[in-house]
């Protein structure tokens, strides 16, 4: 016959087992990390070191294009539909009638936020669609 604390004691083990089968993890990031405009977010970070390091963990790191996952499970394209970029879905982004449009975001926001992540003083990016008016803008912001 079992006494009270041997019963406690086999009860306690099979819960600890039953209750421990995830193995747990300190949160890998601050906590406001998805607060788009908090000093330690994922975008302050970004903008500070680059996109390349995520990959590590939330894509391939030999793959430059790779930000599915990877193994933390954890794909940009969970909130951005146009993924690692972080903006809007391109059709909406590049269309002139969206509420995303992505030239209504320069007007309210100016061309500093959009230094944020895009190399300044390149303009690669926006040359793609923007001629002269881009480069004589951008020389005058450096």
């Amino acid at each position: 016959m079992l006494n009270k604390s041997k019963l406690v004691t086999i009860i306690s083990l099979l819960l600890l087992l039953v209750g421990c089968t995830e193995k747990a993890e300190p949160p890998m990031h601050p906590t406001e990390w998805l607060e788009g405009d908090a000093e330690y977010s994922h975008v302050a970070k970004i903008a500070e070191t680059g996109i390349d390091g995520c990959r590590a963990c939330h894509g391939d790191p030999n793959d430059a294009n790779d930000y599915y996952g990877g193994n933390s499970g954890v794909s940009c394209y969970e909130c951005h539909e146009s993924g690692q970029s972080g903006h809007p879905v391109a059709r909406e982004w590049m269309y002139e009638g969206s509420e995303n449009f992505h030239g209504q975001a320069y007007i309210e926001r100016g061309m500093d936020d959009c230094f944020r992540c895009h190399d300044k003083t390149d303009g690669n990016d926006c040359q793609i669609c923007h001629t002269d008016w881009l480069i004589a803008l951008t020389t005058q912001v450096n």
